[in-house]
Parts: structure tokens; sequence; C-alpha cells
């Protein structure tokens, strides 16, 4: 789900109505198509929506513009699907009419948008993937909060595999999820399945505070009970930081959070090489201004 967004799930064949048409018309529609809304269009433009919800005793003979909604939340083709998300649970909506040029050119569900979420959460450790971690570090960002990255890599995890079997190393991750699960706070850190022995922390704590994190995560996965009994499991981690310089958004904090992963992956691997827990990457990435933008 990398950069996916609105224009990539939408459904693009939209069924619309007229105001001036009736409810029983607008019903029958609904019932033969099996749909449960239609965007209202007059001259070409989105004047409203009218859903099963709203017909529902309503007299047949009246107009869809009497019972259609008439200030209809929207959104562009580029909106990524968690801003759709958010747009959908903050006006408490189950539909986003999707807009461009002024016309009607597409249209999302709730269950078509979560069901594409959902294939992003890792179902071994109930973890968000990778892909999600980077949106929302830069929505932290866009909110001018510092954030702080944990790089986890556990130690040797192949080993693990070979000598127990792949089956009893999924328990191992399911087991390390729920470890780190119980440490972290859920106020300020948000921890994500990065790869397949990888896990990434996103924090608003400090990079110092960080630090402290993941010695405790770390110190917590060795004195752990694991099972299968003789498995014993490390990581190694990286930690770095990045500085909200600006409040405005510049443009380029998607490559700028990528830096700021690979900078803590950088780290978990010198510290896995010089066997210590925890290294902090050296210098923190600062959010410049764009061109032309006073800092």
């Amino acid at each position: 789900m990398m950069n996916l967004t609105v224009e990539d799930i939408m459904t693009r064949e939209i069924i619309t109505i007229a105001p001036y048409e009736s409810i029983k018309k607008a019903s029958e529609i609904m019932e033969e198509c099996g749909i449960g809304c239609l965007p209202v269009i007059e001259k070409g433009k989105l004047v409203g929506i009218i859903t099963s919800r709203d017909i529902r005793g309503v007299h047949s003979n009246r107009l869809a513009a009497d019972a259609m909604t008439k200030t209809v939340i929207t959104t562009h083709p580029g909106c990524s699907l968690w801003e759709a998300k958010e747009a959908m649970e903050f006006n408490g909506i189950e539909k986003l009419v999707v807009i461009e040029d002024d016309k009607v050119v597409g249209l999302v569900t709730k269950k078509l948008l979560y069901g594409e979420l959902g294939k992003h959460t890792d179902l071994l450790t109930g973890f968000e993937r990778a892909e999600c971690l980077q949106h929302r570090a830069v929505e932290m960002l866009q909110e001018g909060k510092e954030i702080a990255i944990i790089f986890i890599d556990l130690d040797n995890f192949g080993a693990i595999n070979k000598e127990f079997g792949h089956v009893k190393g999924d328990e191992v991750l399911r087991q390390a999820a729920h470890i780190f699960r119980g440490i972290i706070d859920e106020e300020t850190d948000k921890i994500y399945r990065y790869g397949g022995d990888e896990f990434v922390v996103l924090s608003t704590k400090s990079i110092w505070e960080a630090k402290e994190l993941a010695n405790m995560m770390l110190a917590a996965l060795s004195s752990w009970g694991w099972w299968p009994v003789g498995v014993k499991v490390t990581a190694s981690a990286g930690v770095a930081g990045g500085r909200r310089k600006v409040v405005r958004f510049n443009g380029n904090l998607n490559h700028m959070m990528a830096d700021l992963i690979n900078m803590a992956s950088l780290a978990s691997t010198k510290a896995k090489k010089e066997k210590v827990s925890v290294v902090v990457a050296e210098h923190a990435i600062d959010v410049v201004p764009a061109a032309g933008e006073s800092s």
C-alpha cells in the first residue's frame, strides 16, 4: 500500500440520479443495482447524495431532492487511503464521493476501503506493516511533532528457523510482538512489523528516551521464558531522530522519512556488528523549509 490512493480502489462506474427524480425511482435503481447510495447530479455537478437510509419512510412520490443529503463529504483521487479512512471516521459516514474538476469520477465505500487497509496488517503479529509506517510518520511531522525511529532486528533468527523449524520461528515472532506490545506506551509509541524478523517503533519520545525504550524492549526479549524451550532470542536496535524546524510541509517529507528509517536500520546493523544492544545514529535529520519559505 506504499502509495495507494483513493483513485486506485474507487468504483468508477457511478450510477447517479437527478434531483427531480422520485424516491420510488431512486429505490428501484438501488435495488436493481444492489447499491446503497446514489450521488445526485444536476447540470453535471454534484448537488447531494441519497442513501437507502435516507429514503426509509419517505413517500415514494417525493423527489430525491427532498430526501438527499445536500452537504456531501467528498475527496479527490489523490487522497491517501489513510486520509480517506480518517475522513469517514471523523464525519461518521460510510461513503466518499470522489470529485475531480467539479465532476464525480468515483465512489469509495467503507467496506471497500477497510478491506484494502486490512490487507496491510500483519496477521502473524497484529502490527501494521512497514508501508503504513511512512504515512503515519509523515503525518506526525506535518503536525509539528518530533519523532524517533527504533529499528529492531532479531539476532540470528535464521538459525532459529533452521534449528526449530519455521512454525516455531513464527511462534517466536508472535511472542516477540506480545512482549513489545506490553512495553510500548500507546500514547507515544506505535510499533510496525517492518520485515521478516524486523520491527520498527515510531515514537514521539526524544531520541534519548527512545534509546531507553529500545534497551527495555531488548532486555525484555532476553529475559523472556521462550517457547520452544531452549530458544534464545536477542536483538539489536538502532535509533534515529528527526527534528522538525518548520510547520509547513515542503513536499519532501517522504524522502526524509525514508532516510530516517534507513539511518535507524544502519545503526541496528552497527549494533549487531559491534555486539552492543543499541546504537544511536550520529545525526538527526532536520526538516528544512522549501525554497522561498522562511523557517
